[in-house]
Formats: C-alpha cells, sequence, structure tokens
C-alpha cells in the first residue's frame, strides 16, 4: 500500500456523542500543551456586574491595539444595555464578546490573563450557562 493513500491523508475527527474539556490535534508529529483549571462561580445574585465590566475595561484598555475603539463600542454598548430596570443578559454578553474577541488579538492580553481572569467568572456567572464560553479564554471550566 502506498504511503500517500487516501487513509493516511484523512486529518477528519468524529466525536459520537460529547467532548467536555478535551484538546484535539490532528497532522503529523504535532503537539500541543494546554492548561484548563476547573472552578466553580459564584451565586449570579452575588456579582455586581456594573463592577466587572467596569473592571474589564480598564485592564483591556491597557492593551495595545487597532481596534481599541471597537473595544470601547462594545463596553459602550455593554453598560448602555445594564443601565435598563431590567437588562438583557444576552445583549450585554454578546457586546463582552465582541469586546473579547478584539482584546485577545491585542498587545498584552496574554500577559494578563491571571489579572482577567476574576472577572471573567464573576461576569460569565452573571450572564448564565449560555455565556460560561468565556470561561476558556482565560483557561477555566466548571
Amino acid at each position: 500500500m502506498s504511503s500517500n493513500s487516501s487513509d493516511n491523508q484523512n486529518r477528519s475527527v468524529s466525536i459520537d456523542g460529547s467532548m467536555n474539556n478535551g484538546l484535539i490535534i490532528t497532522g503529523d508529529y504535532n503537539t500541543a500543551s494546554i492548561h484548563i483549571e476547573e472552578t466553580t462561580l459564584p451565586k449570579p445574585e452575588s456579582v455586581n456586574i456594573q463592577d466587572e465590566i467596569l473592571a474589564l475595561q480598564a485592564l483591556i484598555s491597557e492593551f495595545k491595539t487597532e481596534d481599541k475603539k471597537k473595544i470601547e463600542r462594545a463596553f459602550e454598548d455593554a453598560k448602555e444595555e445594564l443601565k435598563k430596570s431590567e437588562p438583557n443578559k444576552d445583549e450585554v454578553g454578546q457586546a463582552l464578546e465582541r469586546a473579547l474577541n478584539y482584546a485577545q488579538k491585542a498587545n498584552g492580553f496574554a500577559e494578563s490573563i491571571d489579572r482577567i481572569r476574576p472577572h471573567i467568572q464573576k461576569a460569565s456567572a452573571w450572564l448564565g450557562k449560555n455565556w460560561y464560553k468565556f470561561l476558556s479564554i482565560v483557561g477555566l471550566v466548571v
């Protein structure tokens, strides 16, 4: 059999069921490492989400990025939604997601993970299960 057979070139992955806290790598001789820490979240009602958004904004504003204005607009959208008597958590989550997507690409983000982590943890708790995906950005899972 030839070493170039189609079986040897297949890099697809199939998972029957679900997979949590895993890392999948395809290819020849590829390696990776990942650090994930299991955590518990505070009770959502114990979180002052305005304080967490302000803290994240202050930390992320320190990063050098061409997307600084986009990040600021995303935080402004989150803060505007939080002014409502019953803020829509998904609206806040979407705004925070935009800010974090830009921030992850910025110089200084990786070095600031430890400072960002507690605020992401609290914000995720307040936002709810749909937004636990933010935890993976800072190496946490529930």
